[in-house]
């Protein structure tokens, strides 16, 4: 008799752990369903809530009505203006593609989960966005005494003074830029105004955090351009699109970036370790922060003749997020300044009116002017003013906290929000657009972040209602980077040149397809690591 094949237990585990798998998430979406309703049983504020599909066909619809490739920070204030009853915090359900969310859009409900004595802990989806960029050792991603240690390290090169003495770099650098927009204005054709502010902030990071010339505004380093493409790699989870997540080949791309990016920060750090010791008075940022290192380590200069592996793994990951999130920010708010003062004239007079009171009339002169007196940047207060107000239009960044048992949160009306189990999430844009924190709250008026006696009562900011930085312990360490930065880009170009939109263009020579407005705005803000102007900010630029 022949033999009788035995059949294959290979079917049966397959449906026994599809079995398991199925099982489990169904006891996971029952578990987060029933809290929620348990929240809307206590009379705390969300939009309808659907036992079986939560909130995911409210976005569903909202999604429909906006850009495919909109910014998920606008998903708050369009479920304000939806359901204008719900307040300014009220829960979200998006499980299974988020934690059940907190959405906060009240400053005073933020201050209680960021100040020093009520903080709340990085969501874990922070570290999961940005490790496909940093590797999770970033100030971004650290928490507790680990984040406390390397902050102390690398504030003192974040700090007013220490930027102060960097302006002649700075401007060395926007004078680069400032020539490449005058080879583009006698171009005169299209191009994509947020390539040159990428450039340009790449190159100022790189400079006053290693004294490294980067050169992206010549020809790209190979490290920042794998920077760059890791981008679309970084993934919070609350993307539109589910592609990119399930690519098969997204952790081969990250892979072979952060190789890159590894081979060549440890170059340059290496270089600047050695330069570092022969020349005492270095003061990047890098230095001053291993000089820290080394002051709490108890180590001299000669104790080792290469960095410290803890030392270098941190300052990779410092370096890549610097790179990231500083160029981010300085680079959208330049594309944003422009748009808006392309848009707002009498703002742009009164803006170079002060730059010819402050920094003379002659434009020709000010590299010199401020090389010699950085101080002066002191003195441009509707320069800062014209930046606030650009920035609380386009905040670049949110801020998302993990939500702690017995942690509450109170609202004006004395609803008190549980925030176990959820990802508490302090939405910029929402409040930064809602019009109980900002009177006229989509107009551009930069009087709001003058002095008392130079603007209405009634423009006076809210108390915490700017933060496209964050406030509290985990703001932004650099904050007064950017700002000086942007001062001096404005400083040295906004007399020089005149920017004009061209999206209309674009969009005839492209011919896009679906919505491309948010709210009426054509300038909206897609993610790209964090919000960037659609399209790379199309414009046509001219000399004065």
């Amino acid at each position: 008799m022949g033999d009788y094949a035995k059949p294959s237990a290979a079917p049966t585990i397959v449906g026994g752990v599809a079995i398991v798998l199925i099982v489990i998430f169904l006891r996971n979406a029952w578990r987060v369903r029933r809290y929620m309703r348990t929240l809307q049983s206590q009379g705390l504020p969300m939009p309808p809530h659907n036992i079986v599909f939560g909130h995911l066909g409210l976005v569903a619809s909202i999604q429909k009505q906006l850009p495919a490739d909109a910014h998920g920070h606008y998903l708050a204030d369009q479920i304000r203006q939806r359901y204008p009853s719900l307040g300014s915090t009220f829960y979200v359900d998006l499980w299974p593609f988020s934690d059940p969310m907190l959405m906060v859009t009240d400053p005073d409900v933020v201050a209680q989960f960021s100040t020093a004595d009520h903080l709340l802990p990085k969501h874990p989806g922070i570290k999961t966005f940005l490790y496909p960029i940093t590797g999770g050792y970033d100030l971004n991603c650290l928490n507790g005494e680990t984040w406390k240690f390397w902050r102390r390290l690398f504030n003192p090169g974040f700090s007013a003074a220490h930027i102060q003495t960097l302006v002649p770099t700075i401007v060395e650098e926007v004078a680069i830029f400032r020539q490449d927009l005058l080879e583009r204005a006698r171009d005169g054709k299209m191009f994509a105004f947020e390539e040159h502010t990428l450039s340009l902030s790449i190159d100022v990071i790189g400079r006053v955090a290693l004294d490294t010339k980067l050169n992206t505004q010549g020809k790209p380093s190979p490290w920042i351009s794998a920077l760059l493409r890791q981008r679309q790699w970084a993934a919070f989870g609350l993307e539109m699109g589910i592609w990119m997540l399930i690519n098969p080949m997204r952790y081969i791309h990250m892979w072979n970036n952060r190789r890159i990016m590894d081979k060549y920060i440890d170059r340059d750090l290496d270089k600047r370790y050695n330069t570092g010791i022969a020349d005492a008075k270095s003061k990047t940022i890098v230095d001053l922060a291993l000089k820290g290192y080394k002051s709490e380590r108890n180590a001299s200069t000669k104790d080792k003749s290469e960095i410290d592996s803890v030392f270098r793994k941190y300052v990779r990951s410092q370096m890549k997020v610097f790179i990231f999130a500083g160029h981010d920010a300085a680079s959208t708010t330049m594309c944003y300044c422009w748009l808006l003062l392309s848009r707002n004239p009498e703002v742009l007079t009164k803006l170079r009116k002060e730059l010819d009171a402050v920094l003379g009339p002659d434009n020709a002169k000010v590299v010199s002017v401020l090389t010699e007196n950085p101080t002066l940047l002191n003195r441009l207060t509707y320069t800062l003013a014209v930046i606030k107000e650009t920035l609380r239009l386009f905040p670049v960044v949110s801020a998302a906290r993990g939500g702690l048992k017995n942690f509450i949160l109170t609202d004006s009306e004395g609803r008190r929000f549980p925030t176990e189990h959820c990802l508490v999430w302090a939405v910029h844009y929402g409040i930064h657009h809602n019009p109980s924190w900002w009177p006229h709250v989509s107009d551009f008026i930069p009087e709001r972040f003058l002095t008392d006696a130079e603007r209405p009562e009634e423009l006076r900011p809210r108390k915490s209602a700017w933060r496209p930085f964050e406030l509290g312990p985990r703001a932004c360490i650099g904050t007064e980077l950017a700002l000086t930065e942007l001062k001096v880009v404005l400083a040295l170009t906004v007399r020089e040149f005149d920017v004009q939109e061209a999206f209309t263009e674009w969009d005839r020579i492209n011919k896009p397809k679906g919505v491309k407005t948010v709210d009426g705005e054509r300038a909206y803000q897609v993610q790209l690591g964090s919000a960037h102007p659609v399209d790379g900010f199309p414009v046509r630029i001219f000399a004065r």
